[in-house]
């Protein structure tokens, strides 16, 4: 799923690349201006950074091309450019963030058999503590994925709300219920008050979490 504010940024970031571009070829080699051009650089790569994929090689590329050696000016705007061009192309493809969300799909699903074991072991409590983490985990990356703002006190409901917002659509309004219903049990887990809930709560919550894991991390 694209996201329309990511993709009209890309277009502006391309089209202001376009203009350093035609300014750089007046005088290869050298930027004139470094006010607006160090702004360029520092917006393409913090959109970069909001995808996920600052560890792959789009935001690796960037710095390389973009960066001013100390006491230098030289710099390679139109490599640059190609390697935010390419980004944008990856995007819009669906494959810019594949990588990291088959990663997340791997790791969050290592978690949620390990929640599993526990709750075939009569561990209710232990088990919903890491379906809620696995849950929170998976939603916030795809949250990332999507350029959806994540900050640090967001915790499971504030995520479920962005992620079902017109502006998102990741979930559809019955899917967040469900949701917000396994919030409610890792809280009351996690706690350590009173746990009212058997084995076949948890199982429904272990089953709904792994549904949602599979669909948003592994969707294109």
């Amino acid at each position: 799923m694209k996201n329309p504010d990511v993709v009209k940024r890309f277009e502006e970031l391309i089209g202001e690349g376009e203009r350093q571009w035609a300014e750089f070829q007046k005088s290869p080699g050298m930027i004139k201006d470094p006010v607006p051009f160090t702004k360029w650089t520092t917006s393409c790569l913090n959109l970069l950074d909001r995808l996920s994929i600052s560890s792959n090689r789009f935001v690796a590329e960037f710095e390389a091309w973009a960066k001013r050696e100390p006491g230098k000016q030289e710099v390679h705007v139109g490599a640059s450019l190609g390697v935010l061009k390419s980004a944008f192309e990856e995007y819009t493809h669906g494959f810019a963030i594949d990588y990291h969300l088959s990663v997340a799909s791997a790791v969050f699903g290592g978690l949620l058999d390990e929640a599993e074991y526990l709750l075939e072991k009569g561990y209710h409590r232990a088990a919903a503590v890491l379906i809620g983490a696995a849950l929170e985990e998976s939603l916030k990356s795809r949250a990332r994925a999507a350029a959806v703002e994540i900050t640090k006190k967001d915790t499971l409901v504030p995520v479920i709300c962005k992620l079902k917002s017109p502006q998102v659509g990741i979930l559809t309004d019955v899917q967040a219920k469900r949701l917000e219903a396994v919030a409610r049990l890792r809280n009351d887990a996690a706690h350590g008050g009173e746990f009212n809930y058997n084995s076949e709560d948890v199982t429904q919550a272990l089953q709904e979490t792994q549904a949602v894991v599979d669909r948003i991390l592994n969707a294109r």
